[in-house]
C-alpha cells in the first residue's frame, strides 16, 4: 500500500457510498434543468430519459471507483 492511501476496508466504504450520491445530485441537477427548460411540466419522455440516465451513471460511477481501487490495490 502506498503512504497516505486509505485502508482497503475505508476504500470500499467510499466505493459503496459515493457513486449513489453522485448519481442523486446528477438526477436532482438533470430533473432542475428539465423544470427550467421545460417551464415547470417536465414530460413523460424527459422522465423516462432521466431515469435511464440515472441508471447510466450509477453504473458508471460503481465501475469507476472499484476500477480506482482495484489499480491502487494492485499497484
Amino acid at each position: 500500500m502506498r503512504p497516505g492511501a486509505a485502508p482497503i476496508s475505508e476504500q470500499i466504504m467510499f466505493d459503496l457510498i459515493i457513486p449513489p450520491v453522485g448519481a442523486a445530485l446528477w438526477w436532482v441537477m438533470s430533473r432542475g434543468w428539465a423544470r427550467l427548460v421545460q417551464q415547470g411540466e417536465i414530460s413523460k419522455q424527459t422522465r423516462r430519459r432521466q431515469k435511464k440516465e440515472f441508471w447510466v451513471v450509477l453504473c458508471l460511477a460503481y465501475l469507476l471507483m472499484f476500477g480506482i481501487t482495484l489499480y491502487g490495490f494492485l499497484t
